[in-house]
């Protein structure tokens, strides 16, 4: 695919409670003319994108939408988690005359570690180089949710590989863990890493109270625990990317080496996580970021 010159691009990144939206620079991954439209204030996600586009001027039947949605991405209608848009691909066809480009948000915020981002080290040794030339995971996790996304460079080009990785189960490996599953599932009618992370981020106790130095380690142990499934799965020995709020929280109380711990626990394959080196990305907007080199990359492809 090929995108012309004088065909622009509208980039947007849709959540449970709005979009923002931006305009793709000359520079990939940077974004301009950044502005957010709340759920409440627009009944449709099509309303939306007419305001922004007539805010800038832009003709809808001229331009390329290229959006991130939180949420799983299939079928003619897609909805965002816990969202109130039903966002009707047919209807986005017929008002931009165009195919819309619809990416998961975390494969969105994949793309914007694509080229050689900025990170720091997050409880191992930084080793950038791998990363950029390997197959390495992202791993994301806000208030909002939990995913992962994997880049992969070892064939001599660059693919994203999306998944839904937040509803992975959760793994029992101690009496303790059986009563947290149980507690999970009668709460939530089953069992996921997200369900118990963002329950103890809100400050549920699932099956026993947790408070202070307890509860911030459980938060770190399943953290890791979790990262290393994603690795795991997606054999990501070049290294993880970890974005969000989660565990930012987790960096600014230094329990990096709490994560380390339980990333690393997995017995015979033990050798191969700590080899993995595990880096924090930190970003603002990592899904616009991502849909710019994206549609920067299609532009000149």
């Amino acid at each position: 695919m090929s995108i012309g010159q004088g065909n622009p691009a509208i980039l947007a990144c849709v959540g449970s409670d709005g979009v923002e939206f931006a305009l793709p620079s000359i520079t990939p991954g940077q974004v301009h003319g950044i502005e957010r439209f709340g759920a409440g204030d627009c009944p449709t996600f099509t309303d939306a994108l007419m305001r922004y586009a007539a805010m800038h001027g832009l003709s809808l039947r001229d331009s390329r939408l290229f959006m991130s949605i939180a949420g799983a991405v299939n079928g003619t209608t897609v909805r965002t988690t816990n969202g109130r848009w039903f966002i009707s691909m047919s209807g986005l066809r017929a008002v931009t005359g165009g195919e819309p480009i619809v990416l998961n948000d975390v494969a969105a915020t994949a793309w914007a570690t694509a080229d050689c981002p900025k990170a720091v080290p997050f409880g191992s040794a930084l080793d950038q180089a791998r990363s950029e030339k390997g197959r390495h995971a992202i791993i994301s996790a806000w208030r909002g949710g939990l995913g992962a996304a994997c880049v992969d460079r070892r064939d001599g080009f660059l693919k994203i590989i999306e998944s839904e990785a937040g509803h992975t189960p959760f793994a029992v490996q101690s009496e303790d863990d059986w009563a947290m599953a149980k507690a999970c599932i009668a709460r939530h009618g089953d069992l996921s890493y997200e369900h118990i992370l963002f329950d103890l981020m809100d400050g549920h106790s699932l099956h026993r109270p947790l408070a202070g130095s307890e509860l911030e380690e459980m938060f770190a142990t399943l953290l890791g625990r979790y990262s290393a499934a994603v690795t795991l799965t997606f054999t990501a020995w070049d290294g993880i990317y970890l974005c969000g709020w989660a565990f930012e929280r987790i960096a600014s109380r230094h329990l990096e080496p709490v994560f380390r711990a339980a990333f690393e626990g997995k017995g015979k394959l033990r050798l191969l996580l700590q080899q993995t080196p595990s880096q924090l990305f930190q970003t603002r907007n990592g899904s616009l970021s991502g849909l710019s080199i994206y549609y920067n990359r299609t532009r000149s492809g």
